[in-house]
This record gives C-alpha cells, structure tokens and sequence, in this order.
C-alpha cells in the first residue's frame, strides 16, 4: 500500500536557539519553531486515511502564547479530508501540542504506545517538570476513550495498516513512537519529536525537552537507520520542512507540504 503523506502547519513560535537545544547554543539568533500534524492519504482507499497527532487545541495554543494560524481539522479539510470521519490516529506522545481536539476525531480509534500512556497516569506525571508540557485533560480524555474501546496500545515496532508502522523510541517522551509511511518515493520517516528539527538529527544535539537523553541518542540512530536518505526524514517542528518539500498545491503554499 502506497499513500500521499503531507505535513499541515496549524500554529507557529518564535524563540531564541539556546531555548531548544540540550546546553543552549553559543549562538542566541531567533528561531522558529512550527507546528505541524501529518496526513497519510491513500488515493484508492480514502478510509484508510491516518492522521499522526491532533495538535493543540486553540484555546491552548493562545494561553500559551502559540500563533494559532488554524485548527488542524481546518487544516485537514484543505485536503478534503473530513476529521469527524477518519478512523485512524496515531498520536506520537501526550505532550499538549500532539494530543489536543480528540473531541474533533469522533470516529477514530487513536494508536498509542503502552509505555507512553502508562507513564503520563503514573506517578511522575504531577512532577512540575512533566505537568507544564501536558495539559490534563487530553489524558484524561484518551483514558474515557479506552473505557469505550477507542483507544489501541502498541508495544515497540507494529504495523497499524498496511503501509504504516510505529517504531517506539523514547527519548523527549517515554513513549514517544515514530511514524514509518510507504509512498511513491520510499519509506518516509515522521520523526515528529524524536527530531523537531534537522539540526537535532543531522549535528547529533538533542532537544531540550528530554525524558531519557541516552534514548534521544539512539533514536537519531533509529530513525537514520530506517531512512532512505536522509531527504525521507520529516522533522516535528522544523520550519524548512515547508522550503524543502512543495506545497500540495499552489494555494497551499506555506501550509501545506507534499512530502511523498
């Protein structure tokens, strides 16, 4: 199974280079940070359509100081896709700007790693540390969900649907999973957090958010050793993603990319 794979922008940061990298940077310039979800679309079967992360919702984004340029069910359906309708999502990790507007996937039956979840209701998640990059009630809705049987726990490496698989790799999160997504060009690798940007996976230097720095580590190696090129690794957060790869259509430009 092949799909079309694109990147949607739905909010923006600005910052300073020290504030995301793992002992600053000696070099305090400006820089961006986007956020993104991703939709794998398969042009002869719409419903198997899989959207990885639901972003944050915009009353988050603005009480925590994000550009909120869309929601990403706006952004969806500029591809036509319908979020009340998708079956599919596969949610990277549970921190706030991944996990937010479940309430908009009414239909969808969301992918999660054992560890990730066990660890966000466990006892380290009320630390201060952890408790300021999650909000609580996106847990707490994933928890309702799995009571009603909407929620599909996965240990490690899984294939979900023929084409795309889930590898776990921890590091900026327990749990946190990458997304591997056969298309027309390959294996396309959605590294969401395991690299917010190709500085973090092509300089080796991790992302200042980390649950285990040793995991950071060897999910670089992960991810460099499931990818092509390194032209098929997709940054989570990396503003050239939209400069590196074409806007699915002219109209798009700057919100959606073509990734595969």
């Amino acid at each position: 199974m092949v799909y079309e794979l694109y990147a949607i922008k739905y909010g923006q940061r600005d910052g300073r280079k020290p504030e995301f990298f793992q002992g600053g940077d000696p070099h305090d310039a400006p820089m961006a940070l986007d956020y993104f979800v991703w939709a794998a679309v398969s042009p002869e079967h719409p419903e198997r359509t899989v959207v990885i992360d639901l972003g944050f919702t915009a009353a988050t984004g603005t009480r925590r100081g994000r550009v909120v340029r869309r929601t990403p069910a706006e952004g969806l359906a500029l591809l036509g896709i319908d979020a009340a309708t998708v079956q599919h999502v596969i949610i990277t990790h549970c921190h706030f700007d991944h996990v937010g507007n479940i309430a908009e996937f009414p239909q969808a039956t969301f992918v999660i790693q054992d560890e990730e979840m066990a660890f966000w209701t466990g006892r380290y998640a009320g630390k201060p540390l952890f408790r300021q990059i999650v909000e609580p009630e996106d847990v707490v809705a994933l928890v309702r969900h799995n009571f009603d049987g909407r929620v599909r726990f996965v240990a490690d490496s899984q294939e979900i649907i023929p084409g795309i698989a889930v590898h776990r790799v921890g590091g900026h999160a327990a749990g946190l999973q990458i997304v591997t997504v056969e298309t027309a060009r390959g294996t396309v690798i959605v590294a969401s957090d395991a690299a917010h940007f190709y500085a973090n996976i092509e300089e080796d230097r991790p992302f200042s958010i980390v649950n285990s720095l040793p995991q950071m580590y060897e999910a670089f190696d992960v991810i460099r050793r499931l990818a092509p090129s390194p032209d098929h690794i997709i940054p989570g957060h990396d503003p050239l993603v939209m400069e590196r790869y074409p806007a699915a259509r002219h109209d798009l430009a700057g919100i959606v990319a073509r990734l595969g």
